[in-house]
């Protein structure tokens, strides 16, 4: 009986192990999504809408009043860099570059 539960302990830590891995890897990181967002909103709004680039500021400021202050601020501050001849906008910010491009025939799209 004893090496059964000892077995059994062992077999329980693993499972719960790899549990609390593949969580890890699925819960999304935010900064990732602000940044993902921002870029297929900038790109939508500049390449698609045609809009101008006052106006796709004050629609993201209130498309994304509902998400974290902080994480908002901290976007904006880096900002976003617009290349008009290749269709593109980049975000970078740490290990992270988004490159959001504009196509015929498919719209907006990340490209890495």
């Amino acid at each position: 009986m004893h090496n059964f539960l000892k077995n059994f302990y062992y077999i329980i830590t693993v499972i719960t192990l790899i549990f609390l891995l593949k969580i890890n890897y699925a819960m999304a990181d935010d900064t990732l999504l602000g940044l993902n967002a921002t870029a297929k909103h900038y790109c939508t709004c500049i390449f698609i809408s045609n809009i101008e680039k006052d106006y796709c500021d004050s629609s993201y400021d209130l498309i994304m009043a509902s998400t974290d202050a902080d994480l908002l601020n901290q976007i904006k501050m880096i900002g976003y860099e617009v290349d008009f001849e290749k269709k593109e906008i980049i975000i970078k910010h740490e290990d992270y570059k988004i490159k959001s491009t504009f196509s015929e025939q498919t719209g907006c799209y990340f490209k890495k």
